[in-house]
């Protein structure tokens, strides 16, 4: 028996989807599947939702953006600096991920996981509890201090969805 400790899980669903048109968060209803999958291995589910005004849509404890935040990594940094525990970050738009892919990630030591492509996948870092991360609106240098994990055996379901024709192509497999 595999004794995995409680992780704080934050799952991030407060952006704007230019990009894609629509409110990513809201596709496939997947935070709150996320949601139900992270409780359910009993870790703690936490959703950035943005502001107070989307709290309802979401069936787990919600945190609002900072006032003056103006990116995700002064989202992120604002979180960490808040909660003294190690925490699994998750994205609402990587729809491929399953239940495997999840676990996979959940086991993960703190780090930044590394797709197929090369890719590092900073919505899914793990961050070692009291770490202290810089100052940043960017991602990247916010993680630049944490190794790196190679998770290219998950494939394509490490991919985020930022294009509307790429639900199209998601339907369509689905059928």
């Amino acid at each position: 028996c595999v004794n995995i400790m409680t992780l704080l899980c934050l799952i991030l669903a407060g952006g704007k989807s230019t990009r894609m048109g629509e409110d990513k968060a809201l596709l496939f209803d997947s935070v709150n599947t996320l949601t139900d999958i992270l409780t359910s291995r009993d870790h703690r589910v936490i959703v950035a939702c943005g502001g107070e005004e989307r709290s309802v849509l979401f069936h787990a404890e919600c945190w609002f953006d900072p006032e003056d935040s103006t990116s995700l990594g002064e989202v992120v940094h604002a979180f960490v600096q808040q909660h003294d525990e190690e925490i699994q970050l998750f994205p609402c738009d990587m729809y491929n991920l399953d239940k495997a892919a999840i676990e996979a990630i959940l086991i993960q030591p703190p780090g930044v996981p590394v797709d197929m492509n090369g890719q590092e996948q900073y919505t899914l870092a793990r961050i070692p509890q009291g770490c202290n991360l810089p100052t940043s609106k960017s991602l990247k240098h916010l993680f630049s201090e944490l190794s790196r994990n190679q998770m290219e055996s998950l494939g394509a379901r490490l991919e985020n969805f930022n294009s509307p024709n790429q639900i199209e192509h998601q339907n369509k497999s689905n059928r």
